[in-house]
């Protein structure tokens, strides 16, 4: 109320001057607690995010630690196994185990490690594994930790050194169980592609003026690296090389021949004309005597005289009895079928197997091709589904060896089984005497795998590794010293 004379004058509450100066003061404290209170809001969230970035890179950084651990787990679980496979004490059929990894007292983690066979996938058994790759083994290492996190696989595939004995220790194309020589004469080459064993000495020097003698490596499966070995001395001097080089010395046996079959040949002859086809079968019977292929033409319609064995289904093995085996110029023998073949040949002396296109007629054998197969095209089978074995001993009572290149050629004194001029696929076991590799049918040469008491190379000859009948012959083999040969890991 203001006096203003004798009027009286009430003054509204906007005139009013101390509520203006209070209404003014509280408008200013209002804004201010809405500005500290979006500060605090502002400083909180961006604790919060800096919280949750140092959290995260915490988190990440334990399970980068624990990635690397579980990873050198699961390294030490296979590095343990595969330490384990190379002692001689260790069984064939080991499958593995679980393998605490410490520090010690303090529990690491844990690796549990399977070995299986590269080929089948199966574990090994009692002999080993079975296929074309008995010596390899699939290391597969799982590695955990005592805590809950991250498990990381290794992958490992190793093969083994086979440690001598057992039926049938035998890898590579060649082996013998006494000697290996070599009768390359002036102007002939020869070519080997595979790796060559003798539990005795190996010579493949020419004889002087001879030619040249070159073994090379071959890409498998298994891959060799053209290396000459021997128990006695490896000589490979002038006209000779080697591409995965020479080991004399060594500790043996290198290879040991597999037991051989019972040999029932039968009592008759049987010589097949000139062009023909002759089928050994059911019908037929398959046990013959002294059996004669005569030579074709290598010309016209029908140019090469064919003798054919009916096989089994695939995985079943057809038994074929000779005494003897005689091939002459532009034949063959014809696999029939998906099944094996068991050629067993009984003579006990003298040529008992005789791929013989000689000097003077050098056209082609093929010897274990397809029905596929023609002159110029050769269709060798895998030297898997044909084996053949040669009981002899190759002399010749009084006589002369068949397998001289000349008459009076001094290196092979005898000869129980020789391919010459020969393609196709086999694999050739002659432990009791000399088999010769002699000219080649190039540019289709030879493939397999061939065993011999001795073996003689001469002509020009070419010969490659086919081992995948090997396997069968495994049974009772060892395999120590096994090498890592690849790795890798997943997540």
């Amino acid at each position: 109320m203001h006096r203003d004379g004798d009027a009286v004058r009430v003054l509204g509450e906007r005139e009013h001057p101390a509520r203006q100066g209070a209404g003014a003061a509280g408008g200013e404290r209002g804004a201010t607690m809405i500005f500290v209170l979006m500060a605090i809001l502002l400083v909180g969230a961006v604790t919060i995010s800096v919280m949750q970035v140092i959290s995260g890179d915490v988190g990440g950084g334990i399970e980068a630690v624990e990635a690397d651990q579980v990873f050198n787990i699961a390294q030490a679980g296979a590095h343990y196994v595969i330490g384990k496979l190379q002692l001689a004490g260790t069984p064939q059929n080991y499958p593995g185990e679980t393998v605490p990894v410490t520090n010690g007292s303090t529990a690491l983690g844990t690796a549990t490690v399977s070995v299986s066979c590269i080929q089948t996938g199966q574990a090994p058994t009692s002999t080993g594994c079975s296929g074309a790759y008995p010596g390899f083994r699939r290391i597969v290492s799982i590695g955990t930790l005592p805590v809950s996190g991250p498990s990381r696989t290794i992958v490992a595939v190793v093969q083994g050194t086979p440690s001598g004995g057992g039926s049938g220790n035998w890898s590579t194309g060649v082996c013998a169980l006494g000697s290996i020589t070599n009768d390359t004469r002036g102007g002939d080459t020869t070519t080997i592609h595979s790796d060559i064993v003798s539990n005795g000495p190996l010579n493949l020097t020419p004889p002087a003026g001879g030619g040249t003698v070159t073994v090379l490596g071959d890409p498998g499966p298994p891959p060799a690296t053209g290396k000459l070995s021997a128990v006695g001395t490896v000589t490979c001097g002038a006209g000779c090389s080697a591409a995965g080089g020479v080991s004399g010395g060594n500790p043996g046996p290198l290879c040991s021949a597999p037991t051989l079959p019972t040999f029932t040949p039968g009592a008759t002859d049987y010589t097949e004309a000139a062009g023909t086809t002759y089928t050994i079968n059911s019908g037929t019977g398959y046990s013959f005597r002294n059996f004669s292929v005569s030579g074709g033409t290598c010309s016209g319609v029908t140019p090469m005289t064919t003798l054919q064995i009916q096989a089994g289904a695939a995985g079943t093995t057809t038994v074929v009895q000779f005494n003897t085996l005689t091939m002459s110029s532009c034949t063959r023998l014809v696999i029939l079928g998906a099944g094996n073949i068991d050629m067993r040949i009984g003579a006990t002396t003298g040529l008992a197997l005789d791929i013989n296109p000689y000097k003077t007629n050098g056209n082609p054998v093929h010897f274990g091709v397809t029905s596929a197969d023609t002159f110029s095209t050769p269709m060798p089978v895998p030297a898997s589904q044909l084996t053949v074995w040669v009981q002899s001993d190759g002399n010749i009572p009084g006589g002369t060896s068949l397998c001289k290149q000349v008459n009076s050629d001094p290196v092979s004194t005898s000869c129980a089984a020789r391919l010459s001029h020969s393609s196709g696929g086999a694999t050739v076991i002659v432990p009791n005497g000399l088999v010769q590799i002699d000219d080649s049918a190039s540019p289709n040469p030879m493939k397999g795998a061939v065993l011999g008491n001795q073996v003689a190379f001469s002509g020009n000859g070419t010969f490659t590794q086919d081992v995948s009948g090997l396997s069968s012959f495994s049974s009772g083999a060892t395999y120590t010293n096994f090498k890592r040969l690849m790795s890798w890991k997943d997540q």
